[in-house]
């Protein structure tokens, strides 16, 4: 099904357009209006239409003008012209503009239905011939290194995913690995500092020393390369299965071996050629599947403590002296963070991330003081941030513990903490959607009142722009709220407001009560108060007189 535009500034040849069409046995899902040509431009530029069915002559942008506009942005819709008699100029130039259709006013509801099949037909055409999905592929292919990327840093960043869904996702990225191969990871800092280079300098340098890494790498090792949130540059090894390696009779000291060789080579090609330092963190080899959050992980402590402010050097991370560390709940740690959620109000997700984090908790026989502390205060931080995010205070958070809402010596029990956390993101959650719906209801009304004081010229886009919101927002919300379009809502107000001027001022002429209410010719304005209330408007006064 395809989506259609009707755009012309009488609103009335609209809104029967709408509503006199057989749209959906045309082929047409959605169809959606415009007032103006202004209005239909900036409602394509973010949600695009198959077909544009417009008036010639508009004031402001023209429909000719609309269409040329339009075509910078996307050059597959399929475009109609509306136009009146003695307007050959403009239609020599719709020609011009190569013009899918032209119509003459009024419209001929068989005309237009035969000329809307032929567009549907030709979109289908078009679309079967350029291949949707061949389309879908190039571009696929084109970001393909952002992809593989983004995958890496993902899996780096402690994101879970089925090993059926990682193996799809790796053969479909083209990259060699699979989750149950032996792999090993290699993390880099390159050392010169953002006041020895600009940012230019500093990203053409970071490229630099990763493709002499790839290339250093690749003749024993398949590599995956990503750049981490640190700037740091981490890749993936894997022994190619044709390279001697695999054949040697020590393959684990081989591997190791030319590993760490391949590595010492890096950094003098790095010193030789972009006359710069790198240090490196030579990891474990593991699977891939089990190890490569761990592993990275624990790279990032050793630049964090091993590295200091040495350069040029080279670690093994199985050598790194590191002192004992006590267990770290990894899941409260893990991507996306609580924070992250609470921006962007995932209540489910954030009650799913504070179960997973208890059951650790739980496992691992973790219910100490300093654990509980640890998590308290994690919450907190979450709290405050989504509090003051939503201009709210931890007094409108937490009423009931008015004089130390901060204090975590009331717990003495993670069950305790953890019914807490519960409760408050319920309190949060209601708290939200209760001022969200309170804004809702009160921008409905304010679009109403305008409605009621402007309803001879009111309009979808008028009104979006009384409440400084998009009209495809302000539509959608409407919609949901009141179950009906505006153009619907608008339609019945006018309907209901002619018949109130039809029994109150009975000697207003009928063609008075057209204009009051926006409808600019009597005979259309008779059509549709006759289809609303069964009557003409005169027929209607006599009878209820």
């Amino acid at each position: 099904m395809y989506e259609l535009l009707i755009v012309d500034d009488h609103s009335h040849l609209v809104d029967s357009l709408e509503r006199n069409m057989p749209w959906q046995e045309l082929g047409i899902g959605k169809v959606h209006k415009a007032f103006s040509g202004e209005e239909a431009l900036e409602f394509c530029k973010t949600s695009p239409v198959d077909i544009v069915l417009t008036d010639i002559r508009m004031p402001g942008i023209s429909g000719l003008e609309l269409i040329q506009q339009l075509k910078k942005y996307d050059k597959h819709f399929k475009s109609i012209l509306l136009s009146g008699y003695g307007e050959w100029d403009y239609a020599q130039e719709a020609i011009r503009q190569q013009v899918d259709g032209y119509l003459l006013k009024p419209v001929d509801h068989e005309e237009l239905a035969g000329t809307v099949r032929r567009l549907t037909e030709a979109l289908r055409l078009e679309w079967d011939e350029r291949g949707r999905q061949q389309k879908a592929l190039d571009v696929v292919r084109e970001h393909m290194p952002l992809f593989r990327e983004k995958l890496l840093t993902d899996l780096l960043q402690g994101r879970k995913l089925p090993p059926e869904l990682l193996e799809e996702k790796l053969a479909y990225y083209h990259l060699p690995f699979r989750p149950g191969d032996l792999t090993a990871m290699c993390l880099l800092r390159i050392e010169s500092s953002a006041e020895e280079l600009n940012w230019r300098d500093q990203s053409l340098l970071a490229s630099a020393v990763a493709n002499i890494a790839e290339e250093t790498f690749s003749d024993l090792f398949h590599v995956w390369h990503g750049r981490d949130a640190y700037e740091y540059e981490v890749f993936i090894l894997k022994v190619r299965e044709e390279t001697w390696l695999a054949q040697d009779p020590q393959p684990e000291l081989a591997r190791q071996q030319s590993f760490e060789h391949l590595a010492s080579r890096l950094q003098q090609h790095v010193r030789q050629f972009l006359k710069s330092s790198i240090s490196v963190v030579l990891g474990d080899w593991q699977v891939m599947a089990h190890g490569l959050r761990g592993m990275y992980r624990d790279s990032l402590a050793v630049f964090a403590r091993q590295l200091g402010g040495g350069t040029d050097l080279l670690i093994r991370l199985q050598d790194a002296a590191t002192r004992e560390m006590p267990y770290r709940i990894h899941s409260l740690y893990e991507s996306p963070t609580f924070i992250q959620l609470s921006e962007i109000g995932q209540w489910e997700a954030i009650r799913s991330k504070w179960d997973v984090v208890f059951q650790e908790v739980a496992d691992k026989g973790m219910e100490s003081r300093e654990t509980l502390l640890e998590l308290y205060y994690h919450a907190m931080g979450a709290f405050s941030f989504f509090a003051h995010k939503n201009g709210l205070s931890l007094h409108d958070v937490f009423p009931s513990e008015p004089d130390k809402p901060g204090d975590a010596s009331r717990f003495r029990q993670m069950r305790q903490l953890q019914d807490w956390v519960a409760h408050t993101l319920d309190q949060l959650q209601e708290m939200t959607k209760s001022e969200w719906n309170n804004e809702q209801a009160a921008l409905i009304r304010k679009v109403q009142q305008f409605i009621a004081e402007r309803l001879a010229d009111a309009t979808l886009q008028s009104a979006a722009d009384h409440v400084g919101l998009h009209p495809a927002y302000l539509s959608a919300l409407f919609k949901s709220k009141m179950s009906e379009n505006i153009s619907d809502y608008l339609y019945r107000a006018r309907m209901q407001q002619a018949r109130e001027l039809l029994l109150e001022q009975p000697d207003l002429k009928v063609s008075d009560v057209a204009s009051a209410i926006g409808y600019h010719k009597p005979q259309y304005f008779i059509k549709l108060f006759k289809e609303h209330y069964g009557l003409t408007p005169q027929d209607y006064r006599n009878k209820s007189s």
